[in-house]
């Protein structure tokens, strides 16, 4: 029997509630109802339970679940006339990474489906997705370097008695430890981001610390850069 397989790596995805059921929605198009719900099961795991359902309606009625998940998993199969499985397509959403795998005996339709699918999340990208398609080793230079240099520069605006820009090139450097910190626990520019319950509260954690990142490292550029250079 010949079948035909998509199986790829997604980008980054902020997903609110109503774009998980949507992306569903699109997922369960051109599946015929079998009566079977087991052909369709959606399921998260959580630091002390684990959640499934076989319809997202049911999912989300649980009251376990959190505000925001960055582990979700699904996946439904499709029946042919004589009872064999002829479709199916999976999709897990992890911290690090989301993957999408499509099956079917018919290429035009694994293909026109991935389509679908893939056209829905490109949408739904966050602004800094593509600092996630860099290279583990570029990004470990990155977190590096920034470091050193702020020690650096730290140590040469104190000798130089500059107190003001010395103090917030140090900021940064504590900030950007905070930042690196967030960053492996995925929660600073998460891979996967699906939002259940909208927070409305903006000064968390993470965005304080990009706030104190930015501002630090303008004054820091001014006072070990820009203004060296004018004098």
């Amino acid at each position: 029997m010949k079948k035909y397989t998509k199986l790829e790596s997604i980008h980054p995805c902020r997903l609110e509630r109503n774009d998980l059921l949507e992306l569903i929605k699109i997922v369960k198009e051109t599946f015929p109802v079998s009566g079977r719900k087991e052909d369709f099961e959606i399921y998260t795991t959580l630091p002390n339970i684990s959640i499934s359902s076989n319809s997202i309606e049911d999912f989300l009625k649980h009251e376990e679940l959190p505000d925001e998940l960055n582990r979700l998993s699904f996946n439904i199969i499709g029946w042919s006339k004589n009872r064999e499985i002829d479709k199916s397509v999976r999709m897990t959403f992890y911290n690090n990474y989301i993957d999408l795998d499509i099956d079917g005996r018919e290429q035009t339709w694994v293909l026109g489906k991935y389509s679908q699918i893939t056209d829905f999340l490109r949408k739904k990208r966050p602004w800094f997705w593509a600092l996630h398609k860099l290279s583990p080793y570029i990004r470990g230079i990155i977190a590096g370097i920034i470091p050193v240099l702020s020690l650096i520069v730290t140590v040469e605006l104190i000798k130089t008695k500059a107190i003001i820009y010395s103090i917030s090139t140090a900021l940064l450097l504590i900030a950007w430890v905070f930042a690196i910190v967030f960053y492996f626990k995925g929660t600073l520019l998460p891979y996967t981001k699906i939002i259940l319950t909208p927070k409305k509260r903006f000064f968390n954690k993470e965005n304080i610390t990009i706030i104190v990142l930015v501002l630090t490292f303008i004054v820091s550029i001014i006072g070990g850069i820009i203004i060296p250079l004018i004098k």
